[in-house]
C-alpha cells in the first residue's frame, strides 16, 4: 500500500523535551533538512489514517502506532517512505 502523502509530524523532539508540532507539518526531506538546521534531533510520527479503526477491529495494534525517526537518518537514508 503505497502513500500518496508523506507522514504526518506530530512531535519534535527539542531541548530533551517532546513538544507539539505545528499543524499540518508533512515529513519529507525539505522539511527535514529545515528541523535539523533549527536544532531539532527527532520526530514523531503520526500512525497512519485508519489505525484506531485496525485497533478496534482486531483488538491489536500490529504496527499501526507512531514511530520516532532521527532527522539525521532519515536524511542520509536517501528514501522517501518516512
Amino acid at each position: 500500500m503505497s502513500r500518496s502523502r508523506p507522514p504526518r509530524i506530530a512531535e519534535i523532539y527539542l531541548d530533551a523535551h517532546w513538544r507539539p508540532a505545528p499543524p499540518d507539518q508533512r515529513l519529507d526531506r525539505e522539511t527535514a533538512t529545515a528541523l535539523r538546521d533549527e536544532g531539532i534531533t527527532m520526530v514523531r510520527v503520526a500512525p497512519p489514517a485508519g489505525a484506531a479503526l485496525w485497533r478496534y477491529v482486531t483488538g491489536r495494534q500490529s504496527g499501526t502506532t507512531g514511530r520516532d525517526i532521527s532527522l539525521s537518518r532519515y536524511l542520509a537514508s536517501g528514501d522517501e517512505r518516512g
